[in-house]
């Protein structure tokens, strides 16, 4: 598990799961978003964990298929400022998912 707050969250509003709710991806990147998709809440969802997970591809794969579910609207990463201590700031990227693809918006 990622440490709380960092890992996979999954978008609101999601229709319940489908066979097919990924059937219009390349092989690889179906592949990969059933995999998240099943993740529990929280879960961490870096390339490298996801590549030991995943044992028909490495980490340069995983890399292209997130990137690839993200151009397709299911993945988002939002980059944030994390306020530590002593006022100090930290930029760290949180994860959404979603298994219906959605816009920028």
């Amino acid at each position: 598990m990622a440490k709380p707050g960092y890992g996979k969250r999954s978008a609101q509003d999601q229709r319940p799961r489908n066979r097919d709710d990924f059937a219009l991806l390349p092989t690889r990147e179906r592949y990969v978003a059933g995999f998240v998709d099943h993740l529990p809440e929280g879960a961490a969802m870096s390339v490298k964990t996801l590549a030991k997970q995943l044992p028909l591809y490495g980490r340069q794969a995983i890399s292209t298929a997130l990137t690839a579910l993200s151009v397709a609207g299911h993945l988002r990463r939002v980059r944030c400022p994390v306020v530590g201590a002593g006022d100090e700031t930290r930029w760290v990227f949180r994860t959404f998912w979603s298994r219906t693809a959605r816009d920028n918006e």
